[in-house]
């Protein structure tokens, strides 16, 4: 029996499944980092341009992550337009997305809003799409009492 390999458009489903997995999982970044991999490099930017922060492998991105995270109370996560390009077995992934987070600051709730471009890079290995390269620029940012 001929295996048939999987089409364009497949791979394109395959790669909404990773981040739209990523965002599903809101704040469990040990979950999260199973959808990168184990070399991959992230830089993360302020909505005025500036570089917040960069490293490389998926332990830093549970450690630094998940210290951003570890007071979220809650978070909801949203995708909106998404442009996939795919190049044999790399593909560049452009989307942009909503992350509601409340968390406490000076012994009150408030609520972070942020407006996200993501600039990824996925490479398939084994059959399956990994983020090797992340750029997670955030374009409006804002605190306001919950």
């Amino acid at each position: 029996m001929r295996t048939l390999m999987p089409t364009e458009l497949e791979h394109k489903d395959a790669i909404r499944e990773v981040i739209d997995r990523f965002s599903n999982l809101e704040i469990d970044v040990a979950e999260q980092s199973k959808l990168f991999t184990p070399d991959t490099h992230v830089e993360v930017y302020n909505a005025d341009g500036s570089k917040m922060m960069e490293f490389d492998g998926a332990d830093q991105l549970v450690e630094l992550f998940g210290a951003a995270m570890a007071g979220v109370k809650t978070s909801f996560h949203i995708n909106g337009q998404q442009v996939i390009t795919i190049d044999g077995d790399t593909a560049t992934d452009v989307h942009y997305g909503q992350a509601l987070l409340v968390q406490e600051q000076d012994g009150k709730d408030v609520l972070l809003s942020h407006s996200i471009r993501y600039i990824d890079t996925l490479v398939l290995r084994d059959g399956v799409w990994r983020i090797s390269r992340r750029e997670q620029h955030f374009v409006i940012s804002q605190t306001r009492d919950y």
